[in-house]
């Protein structure tokens, strides 16, 4: 076979120069000779002939010397002299092969893929007609069939303007090959099977006297079973024999001989392939060897036969009728048991009377690659420092590198880089000690890691402080829609790192013996986008034991159910484990210490009180907050900090004192400008918030906080005009926020323009159909002038996009309720119910959803039960709304004195309370209902269907 190339290469740019200014050709002695044409220099109208005065250099260059590989190949270089941005370099060369040990067999793969744009392209072939070579081109050239021109065929491609492919990083890897073009002559695949076999059966014969045969009697005496054996000659041929790739001359196809690679101590794949086939023949197991290719495997035996694609030999052993795939080139392999079938999709067995393809069947992973366990020791109390360990465990072949890598790393640099690795990700953490430990018997590799954490305990919705442990969530897995370049293979699968398991493990164990603490969120398991990802969970004498297993289930998804996981993920909610502490929580000594205030000066104070406060401490928060205006009275960080975290503590007075005294130490001061106009909105005095967030938006007028704050507050003003535009200047301000929406269609809805409303809402569905905002003020247009039944198709494809959206499932429940098609809304209400998973906060979702639309009371009340439990008050506030529904007058006037006892200008429970008190008799509800209403004007929207029910029934 001989392989002309010609190439001329456009200098454009000084780098361009410096990736040109080196002439290369490379060749395998044993069977190709390089025949060198021209090299030239095209400058204008002038051609420069470089082989004048300039000749090639032959080198032999090792390239994979440090992954010990040799092939002997023979490199021709030469640096053109004097070559200049502009010029165009010329290059023309053929290589003669005469095939080697594949001879007369002909084959060759040719690759016209190139990083660079190529202006024009020109591939011709021939051979004589007759000769049983075939071609076969990759797209866009699928079609291109040979011609015959006098006594050959004739394969010819001419393109121009051929800009680099960009192809996404998980398309599989069958559709990772346009521009390929295949050369062959063998018939089928059997041919390059039967081709190697006299090869690997004379190498894998063992010389008379062999010490190989001691060796193989000395397992078959010491394991008992094949399973043991063939595990014990595996093991053997990995840890004995080192890996060198023997490619020079012959030896990219030819094994070495057993007995020489075993007394050499050291061979290729093929090499220690022929030498356990040895092994295992003479332990009387079943074997052949195989070719695979390690990246191209994917769509293998669609694509003409060559030896080109196969870059591996391993060997498949059959034991019991069962296959396991055995590489002697690879390490760590211990038990067959453990032993992962190759992600190299197919495998050509090699045996003389030729042989077809096997699948690579690849089961599920039972055990994981890396695995992940930490152990927090909370015991000293929830806001002391925790101890903690973490160890990172590598097992398999990953145990051997990750051995190998940390051998060149001296005990100080892993430490720095551990250290700086976990730190990093969690300011809390303080990394004391790193060591490492490796198990030879399970060859596992251990990264142990040890120090203190501050754990983050916030005051949780349900009462209580809780931890979240997002180490273990659950997640639907998926991979990005490919959009822009890559749009073109949108409905093309998606590849998925298969066989993949990882696992994490969290333990913490608590305080006062766990008394009090229980788990929310517990087990689950997702499926989708490719994976599994399941969580076990459980709180047993103190200690909480939670893990985490993500599982491939397929080496490849399509495109439909990749949306489809990106929608689910979306709409996934809560998938976090929770950790709550009991409302009654006393705290340790410990945990009282971080009150003291110490030495700090102001600027830790307000340092450690915010670090407090984000973790939920309020309390904590207070306390260093306290000390620090009290030692530094006019700060105004320290003041507003204070606001903050009394704002949050429901302390209304208090914040606004201190918001007050920030504004007049600085009357520039917008955050204190707006902590004055948040605290006059929660207290209902919505002029005195005008004014606060009006001062706040000249001094910045993009400031969104006061412009959502001020359109609020105009709204219950009555002002909706005023509110439509500070909306409409939060849309601008914040495109991606829909609360500027939300207000928007609310305003217009007020002012009497539902239809400029809906044209809003319209355009908002038709980017993002699953908008909750835009939805739900849908359905409150459609309840005002009776076009709710119109909403019902936006809700169903608001779904469909996000079909598990909680939010929207309650949106169209309620519709549904409204519209008398019970069993719709059964149907929406049980599939909340069904992801709520019996969470407080999400069945009080449930709750009032069946609550406010009258709706299977009963079981709303059941669900309003488990959701009250919590103790929170907004829960209780839904359960008395059931209460109302269900005519239980007094019991419900009692829940909402409850609410409004935590929460006293809570409208939905004043007016709640109004309506029980007015059906019980007692005149003073109206008080209630007259104080609801000027806190929020639409707090009657939520009673509707009550007192429609209420007015029909007298």
């Amino acid at each position: 076979m001989h392989v002309y190339y010609g190439r001329r290469s456009l200098v454009q740019t000084a780098q361009g120069l410096s990736n040109l200014n080196n002439v290369t050709a490379t060749w395998d002695p044993s069977s190709e000779t390089v025949q060198v044409h021209a090299v030239r220099i095209l400058r204008g109208d002038q051609v420069i002939d470089v082989l004048q005065d300039q000749s090639f250099q032959i080198i032999q260059r090792e390239n994979n010397l440090e992954s010990s590989m040799l092939d002997g190949r023979l490199t021709a270089t030469l640096q053109p002299r004097d070559l200049r941005v502009g010029d165009i370099l010329e290059t023309a060369f053929t290589i003669h092969d005469t095939g080697g040990v594949l001879a007369p067999h002909q084959e060759d793969l040719v690759n016209a893929n190139s990083g660079l744009k190529i202006d024009h392209y020109r591939l011709r072939a021939s051979w004589p007609v007759g000769s049983p070579l075939r071609v076969e081109a990759a797209e866009p050239w699928a079609d291109i069939q040979p011609r015959r021109i006098g006594g050959n065929q004739v394969f010819e491609i001419d393109a121009r303007d051929l800009a680099p492919v960009r192809l996404p990083d998980d398309l599989p890897g069958r559709f990772r090959m346009p521009r390929i073009v295949q050369f062959t002559d063998f018939a089928d695949w059997s041919a390059p099977s039967a081709l190697m076999a006299p090869l690997y059966e004379r190498a894998s014969t063992l010389e008379a006297g062999s010490p190989l045969t001691a060796l193989i009697e000395e397992i078959r005496a010491a394991q008992a079973t094949p399973e043991a054996r063939a595990a014990a000659a595996l093991r053997l041929v990995q840890d004995e024999v080192r890996y060198l790739a023997l490619s020079m001359g012959e030896g990219g196809y030819v094994p070495t001989a057993a007995d020489e690679v075993w007394r050499s101590r050291y061979g290729d794949c093929k090499g220690k392939t022929v030498l356990l086939l040895a092994l295992l023949h003479g332990l009387g197991i079943e074997a052949e060897a195989v070719l695979v290719s390690t990246e191209n495997g994917d769509g293998l035996p669609e694509r003409l036969p060559a030896m080109a694609w196969f870059d591996h030999v391993l060997v498949r052993a059959i034991i019991d009728g069962k296959p396991y795939w055995m590489d002697g080139a690879s390490s760590g392999d211990r038990t067959l048991e453990d032993l992962t079938p190759p992600d190299y999709r197919w495998a050509l067995p090699i045996k003389a009377q030729g042989a077809a393809f096997e699948p690579i069947v690849q089961p599920l992973l039972r055990t994981p690659g890396f695995e992940t366990t930490t152990t927090l020791d909370a015991t000293a109390g929830l806001d002391a420092q925790a101890p903690f360990t973490m160890d990172l465990a590598y097992y398999g072949g990953a145990a051997l590198q990750m051995r190998r890598q940390m051998s060149a790393v001296t005990r100080e640099q892993l430490q720095t880089a551990m250290t700086a690795s976990v730190e990093d990700k969690n300011d809390a953490v303080k990394v004391e000690t790193v060591d490492t430990r490796y198990d030879d018997d399970s060859n596992v590799f251990h990264i142990l890691i040890g120090g203190k954490i501050r754990m983050t305990w916030v005051n949780g919705v349900g009462g209580g402080r809780v931890m979240g442990l997002p180490e273990v969530s659950v997640f639907i897995s998926h991979q990005d829609e490919r959009t822009g370049l890559l749009a073109q293979y949108k409905d093309q699968p998606y590849a998925i790192s298969h066989p993949y398991m990882n696992r994490t493990s969290v333990r913490v164990l608590l305080p006062n013996g766990g008394v009090g603490f229980r788990l929310e969120g517990g087990d689950q398991t997702v499926e989708g986008g490719g994976y599994r990802v399941s969580r076990q969970a459980s709180l047993n004498d103190g200690v909480v034991e939670a893990v985490r297993t993500i599982t491939s289930l397929t080496p490849e998804i399509t495109a439909e159910d990749m949306a489809q996981a990106r929608t689910r993920a979306k709409a996934m909610v809560d998938t976090v484990l929770r950790l709550r502490a009991p409302a009654g929580y006393q705290a340790t000594a410990a945990d009282r210490a971080r009150l003291a205030p110490g030495d700090d000066d102001v600027a830790e104070l307000i340092e450690r009180a915010e670090n407090l406060s984000q973790s939920g401490d309020a309390e904590g928060a207070l306390a260093l907050l306290d000390t620090a205006v009290t030692a530094e009275p006019d700060n105004a960080e320290a003041r507003r900090k204070r606001a903050e975290v009394r704002l949050y503590e429901r302390d209304y007075a208090g914040a606004r004192a201190d918001y007050d005294h920030a504004v007049d130490l600085d009357p520039a001061d917008v955050d204190a400008a707006v902590g004055q106009g948040r605290v006059a909105l929660v207290e209902g005095r919505y002029p005195d918030a005008v004014v606060s967030f009006t001062v706040a938006l000249r001094l910045d007028p993009t400031q969104t906080s006061a412009l959502s704050g001020r359109g609020e507050a105009y709204y219950q003003l009555g002002r909706f005009d005023r509110s439509l535009g500070d909306y409409r200047a939060l849309k601008t301000a914040s495109p991606d926020d829909d609360s500027g929406l939300w207000g928007e269609a609310r305003a217009l809805g007020r002012l009497g323009r539902a239809e400029e409303a809906r044209t809003q809402i319209a355009a908002k569905l038709k980017d993002t159909p699953e908008s909750y905002a835009a939805l739900d003020r849908l359905l409150t247009l459609g309840k005002a002038d009776g076009r709710l039944r119109e909403a019902l198709p936006a809700l169903d494809a608001g779904l469909t996009a996000s079909p598990d959206n909680f939010g929207l499932l309650s949106l169209r429940g309620e519709a549904r309720a409204a519209l008398g098609d019970a069993a719709g809304a059964r149907s929406d209400f049980d599939a909340m119910r069904r992801l709520a998973g019996g969470d407080s906060a999400l069945m009080n979702g449930v709750c009032w959803s069946q609550a406010i639309s009258g709706f299977d009371l009963d079981q709303a009340l059941a669900d309003c039960d488990i959701a009250a439990e919590s103790g929170v008050a907004a829960f209780v506030d839904s359960r008395a709304m059931a209460l109302l529904h269900l005519g239980r007058f007094d019991e419900a006037k009692t829940a909402y004195d409850q609410v409004l006892a935590t929460l006293p200008n809570l409208p939905a429970s004043l007016y709640g309370r109004g309506l029980a008190r007015q059906a019980l008799g007692d005149t003073g509800g109206q008080d209630d209902l007259d104080r609801a209403k000027a806190l929020d004007i639409d707090v009657g929207e939520k009673f509707e269907v009550f007192e429609a029910r209420r007015k029909t029934a007298q």
